[in-house]
């Protein structure tokens, strides 16, 4: 039963982050969530060197906290993950561009920042 609380609160918390987090920087009310659904995918951007974060290992696979929380929220929801890694002071003009649809990766709330994005509810 506890695991399917898990789940839950997982699945939910990544419906949050996807409405919130995938806007496009120039529009942070816009929710894409049903385009992701109807694709069957999403691209993430990260710090591929946020160790213990998210970081690249020796062998070309991508670690990590958050790269491991994404996949396991994204296989509950049914959604495919394709893990972008981004220079990270590029991160709102990756969004902005579309390189990128949502950032998972430590990015703090800050006022400034919620005028060029939307943010969840954090998780740590």
């Amino acid at each position: 039963m506890k695991r399917k609380k898990i789940a839950l609160v997982l699945a939910l918390f990544f419906s949050f982050f996807l409405t919130a987090c995938t806007q496009k920087a120039s529009d942070p009310n816009q929710d894409n969530w049903a385009k992701y659904q109807k694709q069957g995918s999403i691209t993430i951007g990260f710090d591929n060197t946020f160790v213990p974060m998210g970081f690249e290992e020796k062998n070309g696979q991508y670690a990590g906290f958050d790269i491991d929380l994404a996949q396991a929220v994204s296989e509950k929801l049914g959604i495919q993950i394709k893990f972008q890694p981004i220079d990270w002071d590029m991160k709102e003009t990756e969004l902005q561009n579309g390189t990128i649809d949502a950032i998972w990766n430590g990015y703090t709330a800050t006022d400034e920042r919620k005028e060029k994005v939307a943010f969840t509810i954090p998780y740590m």
